[in-house]
């Protein structure tokens, strides 16, 4: 080792003086190197020739015996094993023989029960179907006789008198109002007057055979919405506020007399009554304000009815006149300008009877035979999103964005169903499910073009790949994955065309790459379906779950890169992959919750490959992280993946994977800030000077110290693999800057150059300290390292800074120019450098003498010999009087001293085998 550092210092001194250090001092290295091989080669030649003497030596001393009693210990293993071998065969014949009666005799009378089982359930079946044939009444004739109940059951005077009655002072009130024969006030008392009056005779008589009762109050309820709504609407004698009141009461009340009395017809006339109530009473003054508001009054008794009670005939007719009286008005008077006054009243139109219908699946008997009401179920979307389309036409996107809203709310709602009644109401969530996906997939082709057309096969593949694997039909599984096939070449055909089409589109926004988005996330979570075990599952649909998520990802990168490509945006790559790299974490961390799929691992490191691009990108260009939105995104990415990792970490997934992600993050993390310190710093401070080059080790020895911390996470759970995958490196590049940092003069400008106080001193001896104490906690782990060639190898930089100091005082404070070999060649760079190599010398020695560590000592004598050799060869030829004088003097009297103060310590005698070791080590 010692010999090692003389050629080398040895070769950069004399390369110097030619003006090639590093040559010089490479050429040392190599020279030393060979040598140091050679002495290897001979003590292990020895070391083989020692062994081989020693084999010999116990082949000779073996007992003679050795072979009998192996002879001996094969026969009674195989005698043993004889025996074993006949116990298991004999065994299960034995077992066979005793339970094949049993079984044979059990087969037989299975098989004739199951005959006649067969046969049973063939029979009741054919009967069941019969009497169903026979009992099932077609949808005509529910119709027809629904009708002939109502005119002929019950007392049908009655039902016909209160409907012309009501229709009478309708007529007499509006006759009123435009003759003025009757002042209005009084007008509305006397209807008021006659409500209360059919109320009352209504219940008192309501026990009265024929409904009689119940047509009363029914006529008076509707009589009062009439009167209500005329004093508002038409007169105009109360406010609002007081006719919403009334109206409130007068709903709450007839939902009370219906509740209480157990009476659909009541029900159904008062809320008919209420919804004819407007429209005879209209002066064509179109306040469709007013007219949506009373009807939401009239629709949320209906919902208070469906709480208690389970009458579709009411559902239905306040579903037929609230969605046809409006469609009626929407297509007579509907402007664009009424769009903000009208959605909100479609909106909690069609969430009324989502209700009512979740009301009447939930609240009805469980044998009823039809539980969920398709009119409702089904009828309430599709006229609904008919509507919504006739009133968002106008807007870009307006009819694929209500489309994409009613399916995410429809899939919602299906979720919570389940969640809430499970399989009691499988039926209707189901429903509820199929629709979610019908019209979430229908957005897609109301939002842009054609191309999306073979996405919506994709998604409807995942549904079909659903329903196959719970029901294992795996026909229709092969089906559902055909059908992405399919949609990918359907779309690469149709995005061919469309490169040499002069359609308009905007990047990221434009059908080729939305469908392209679309069938991937299909194909992720088919992989995902795919990939658990199921019944019925084949061999290779494992495969094929692995084909689907690969191909997923790389369409979905690619896709990405060739937009940025298709439509220039080389100025946003930044942003755009940082973004996506936002994008992709978050899909991690929420795949975390899928513990069993295992593939994710291999897109762990999507996000980091994202930011390097991205990184390379902000290198590439010279520019700052921060501009524009790169503060936000890069902190936004991290926080991202780091949440991921540490979701993944807490389920103790991926070990290996995890320590290589932390590795690659703190890497790309060290280098970008490196990157931006040094931006700003050359900004202020230019590129050519010692603040510049100071800056470039910081961001890595303030890791090394968070590492040596371990303090915060991830650090404190892989603190031994960052020592060895972050802090060595980032300590070897630091030593390699200090070498690489003695070629500046060192000047900091506007601030004056002081030794050892100057920023590029001030850096290099914080770099000192951080080895020392990364040193110093190695010593305190598992991990090995050459701790004998890290004190060396510090002994020489630190020799070499200190040669370098005294250079840079030179130049500053003597006015010699920084350059080489003029600046060596000096008479006072050589005498200075002579003494102070001395003096670096005589303290090895003296601290090897001192902690009795020879090699330590023989360091500082090599040096102390390479001074001497230096005054004869360098000082002796070229120096002058005065300077040669000084220089042999100088070196002579430190060697005297250190001579006596310092001398070679003492060496303890080894056994052989560690003087060997000794050996090999100096070497």
């Amino acid at each position: 080792m010692i010999l090692f550092i003389v050629l080398i210092l040895l070769g950069i001194f004399l390369g110097s003086m030619d003006g090639s250090p590093i040559t010089g001092g490479l050429i040392g290295f190599l020279g030393a190197w060979v040598h140091q091989l050679s002495n290897k080669l001979q003590l292990l030649t020895k070391e083989v020739e020692r062994d081989e003497i020693l084999r010999r030596d116990a082949e000779y001393e073996a007992p003679a015996n050795s072979s009998q009693e192996a002879v001996n210990n094969f026969r009674d293993s195989k005698q043993t094993d004889w025996v074993s071998t006949e116990e298991q065969l004999a065994e299960p014949t034995l077992q066979a023989l005793t339970v094949e009666q049993p079984i044979s005799s059990n087969s037989e009378s299975a098989s004739k029960a199951r005959d006649d089982a067969w046969a049973q359930s063939a029979h009741d079946s054919t009967q069941t179907k019969q009497a169903a044939k026979k009992e099932t009444p077609s949808l005509l004739s529910k119709a027809f006789g629904y009708a002939k109940d109502w005119f002929i059951g019950g007392n049908p005077f009655v039902r016909a008198g209160i409907v012309l009655l009501f229709i009478g002072v309708v007529f007499l009130l509006r006759y009123s109002l435009e003759k003025g024969l009757i002042p209005v006030e009084l007008r509305l008392a006397g209807a008021a007057g006659a409500a209360l009056t059919l109320l009352f005779f209504g219940w008192r008589l309501r026990d009265r055979a024929g409904a009689y009762g119940l047509i009363l109050q029914a006529g008076g309820i509707g009589l009062l919405y009439l009167t209500v709504f005329g004093a508002l609407s038409l007169y105009g004698v109360i406010p609002a506020s007081v006719a919403f009141g009334l109206l409130v009461i007068i709903v709450a009340a007839g939902v009370m007399l219906a509740v209480l009395q157990n009476s659909l017809a009541l029900a159904m006339f008062a809320t008919g009554g209420g919804f004819l109530a407007p429209l005879l009473t209209s002066t064509g003054s179109n306040n469709y304000i007013g007219l949506f508001s009373f009807y939401a009054l009239l629709n949320i008794g209906i919902v208070s009815i469906a709480w208690f009670k389970s009458w579709r005939l009411l559902n239905l007719l306040g579903f037929v006149f609230t969605f046809v009286i409006a469609s009626l008005w929407g297509l007579g008077a509907y402007r664009s300008e009424f769009f903000a006054t009208t959605e909100p009243f479609l909106i909690l139109f069609f969430l009324i009877y989502v209700v009512v219908a979740v009301l009447f699946a939930t609240r009805t008997p469980v044998n009823y035979k039809d539980s969920v009401d398709s009119t409702l179920v089904f009828g309430v979307p599709i006229i609904g999103f008919g509507m919504q389309v006739a009133l968002v036409q106008d807007f870009e996107y307006g009819v694929a964005i209500s489309a994409l809203v009613l399916g995410l709310f429809y899939l919602l709602l299906s979720k919570v169903l389940w969640k809430r009644y499970g399989q009691s109401q499988r039926l209707l969530v189901e429903t509820f499910l199929s629709l979610g996906v019908i019209f979430a997939t229908l957005s897609i082709p109301f939002a842009v073009d054609g191309a999306l057309t073979s996405a919506t096969w994709a998604i409807e593949g995942v549904g079909i790949l659903w329903v196959s694997i719970r029901q294992q039909q795996w026909v229709r599984r092969a089906f559902a994955i055909f059908l992405h096939f399919a949609a990918l070449v359907a779309l690469f055909f149709q995005a061919a065309f469309n490169l040499f089409s002069s359609v308009s589109t905007s990047a990221f926004a434009n059908g080729d790459f939305v469908a392209l988005l679309l069938i991937t996330v299909s194909m992720l979570i088919c992989s995902r379906m795919l990939s658990r075990d199921f019944e019925g599952k084949k061999s290779y649909e494992s495969g094929i779950s692995k084909a689907f998520f690969f191909l997923a990802i790389g369409l979905q990168w690619l896709a990405f890169e060739w937009e940025i490509i298709r439509f220039g945006l080389f100025d946003e790559v930044v942003n755009l992959h940082l973004g996506y790299a936002v994008v992709a974490s978050a899909l991690l961390w929420l795949s975390t919750r899928f513990k069993e799929w295992n593939l994710i691992k291999y897109v762990m490191a999507l996000p980091l490959v994202l930011m390097s691009i991205a990184g390379l990108r902000v290198l590439e260009s010279d520019a700052s992280m921060i501009n524009d939105y790169g503060v936000f995104l890069w902190s936004l990415v991290l926080i991202a993946l780091s949440i991921a990792l540490y979701n993944i970490q807490k389920q103790e997934r991926f070990g290996s994977a995890l320590k290589g992600m932390h590795t690659t993050l703190i890497w790309l993390v060290a280098i970008l800030l490196t990157h931006e310190v040094h931006h700003w710093v050359s900004a202020a401070f230019g590129s050519n000077n010692a603040w510049y080059i100071a800056s470039l080790p910081l961001v890595g020895l303030s890791i090394i110290w968070l590492i040596m911390g371990r303090k915060v996470w991830p650090i404190k759970d892989f603190s031994d693999t960052l020592i060895q995958t972050v802090a060595l490196p980032f300590a070897g590049l630091s030593a390699v800057w200090v070498l690489l940092s003695l070629a500046s003069s060192g000047g900091a400008e506007p601030l004056p150059w002081v030794p050892v106080l100057n920023p590029l001193d001030v850096v290099v001896a914080l770099t000192g300290l951080t080895l020392f104490k990364l040193y110093r906690q190695l010593a305190k782990t598992s991990i090995k390292v050459g701790a004998e060639w890290m004190r060396y190898g510090a002994l020489l930089i630190a020799f070499m800074a200190l040669n370098v100091t005294v250079l840079r005082v030179l130049h500053h404070y003597y006015a010699y120019a920084w350059q080489f070999p003029s600046l060596l060649q000096q008479p006072v760079t050589q005498t200075t450098l002579a003494i102070v190599w001395t003096l670096f010398g005589m303290t090895l020695a003296w601290r090897g003498n001192r902690v009795l560590n020879r090699k330590l000592w023989f360091a500082g004598a090599a040096l102390l010999g390479l001074v001497v050799l230096k005054l004869f060869l360098v000082d002796f030829a070229s120096s002058g009087t005065l300077a040669r004088v000084i220089s042999f003097i100088s070196v002579g009297g430190l060697l005297l001293f250190i001579g006596y103060l310092a001398p070679m310590p003492s060496n303890p005698p080894l056994a052989e085998d560690e003087q060997l070791k000794k050996e090999e080590a100096d070497v």
